[in-house]
């Protein structure tokens, strides 16, 4: 009973780093995305390429 317990937390303590570290990863990599587009924004004085990127977004789905 107590080998079932001990899995189980290990388990469950696994699974929540795991959330932990992909999410973690998905921010990152939004925020390079972001502040890519941020950059390439304010080189061309004007918001296209935030526009061009939102219409490949949605034309992806």
């Amino acid at each position: 009973m107590v080998d079932i317990v001990s899995y189980s937390l290990i388990g469950v303590t696994c699974l929540c780093f795991g959330l932990i570290v992909s999410f973690q990863i998905a921010h990152i990599r939004y925020c390079r995305k972001l502040a890519v587009l941020v950059r390439r924004s304010v080189s061309t004085k004007t918001i296209a390429p935030v526009l061009a990127e939102y219409e490949t977004l949605k034309a992806k789905k």
